[in-house]
């Protein structure tokens, strides 16, 4: 499996490019100020509530990110395509979403770029830290059984539309045989119990207290498209990266470390959670851990991409070349 990688002189190349959009062209977000004489440069960055969050935050906390040169000021979102717009408008330097919403900007022309991989999910289906949740009288066993009825997902266009269709298609039912609702992952399993959705794909930790409610898992949508397939991804402005690039490769440097560490101590991400996130010590034990690789993968993208265009979310490819920095 090949990740890609550029040379510095691909960051330079991109600031002949640069539009008017995105931000961090003030002077502490200069490629002087990363990790210079004055100390880290401040990065703004927004990534999905949940374990997408945590990832930042642990990597941070561990010092991986001073230590290559930036400092994250982090806050949460639902994720998908809701940040694009304030990393476009210069609000953020850098976006955690998820490839399908951001392969879906970048179709429409927006100058986003893809600067490093977010999280994974794993190689091994019970570890998936995604499911297919349903109330535990549900007599549904699959997908397959959630025809006309709705499923709650915590963004419209995005990775869900991809893995859930993927099951969809794979269990001989149209994409558009289910209803998709959007909802915060946090309200999800009372949606259910409500009786408002009939499931709902959620991930960690919000899928391990779901089953604790006693809801059950009837489906693993991302590893069943593809074991280890890359679902998120970081992104930044065109402008942003043609302006700092030294800031681009200290960002990268920081998610690379804390991807490896986490990687190599599992154990020590799961002792830190109740610390860096509302999650209990006993649901940080039972918690599945994603995975993160820091690079991102270009077998994931593609594969995502195809579906994307033959589920008619993109009308063409976009040049993977152009849009993925790293």
């Amino acid at each position: 499996m090949r990740t890609w990688t550029r040379t510095g002189a691909a960051l330079a190349a991109t600031a002949l490019l640069a539009t008017g959009c995105g931000g961090g062209s003030d002077a502490e977000s200069s490629p002087e100020t990363g990790g210079g004489e004055s100390g880290p440069t401040t990065v703004t960055v927004a990534d999905t509530a949940g374990a997408p969050l945590y990832f930042l935050t642990y990597g941070q906390q561990q010092g991986f990110f001073e230590d290559a040169g930036v400092t994250l000021d982090i806050t949460a979102s639902t994720g998908g395509a809701t940040v694009i717009p304030q990393l476009v408008g210069g609000d953020l330097d850098v976006a955690g979403s998820n490839v399908v919403s951001v392969l879906i900007a970048a179709g429409e022309g927006l100058p986003v770029r893809m600067v490093a991989g977010g999280t994974s999910t794993s190689e091994e289906s019970e570890q998936d830290f995604s499911g297919l949740v349903v109330r535990a009288d549900n007599p549904a066993t699959s997908i397959a059984d959630l025809e006309g009825q709705r499923i709650a997902v915590n963004t419209l266009r995005n990775i869900n539309d991809i893995v859930l269709g993927a099951m969809l298609e794979e269990a001989g039912l149209a994409r558009d045989s289910v209803t998709f609702v959007e909802l915060p992952f946090p309200d999800m399993a009372a949606a259910i119990e409500g009786g408002d959705v009939a499931g709902a794909l959620l991930i960690e930790p919000f899928l391990t207290i779901a089953e604790q409610q006693g809801m059950k898992i009837i489906g693993r949508p991302y590893t069943e498209l593809k074991p280890g397939l890359q679902i998120g991804t970081y992104v930044m402005s065109e402008q942003f990266i043609g302006e700092n690039p030294d800031v681009v490769e200290a960002f990268q440097e920081g998610v690379q470390a804390t991807a490896d560490s986490i990687r190599e101590d599992p154990d020590a991400f799961r002792a830190a959670l109740p610390e860096i996130g509302d999650v209990s010590p006993e649901l940080a034990e039972q918690v599945r851990i994603n995975l993160w690789q820091g690079a991102s993968d270009e077998e994931s993208l593609e594969l995502i991409q195809d579906l994307m265009v033959d589920y008619e979310l993109l009308d063409e490819p976009v040049d993977l070349d152009e849009i993925v920095v790293g």
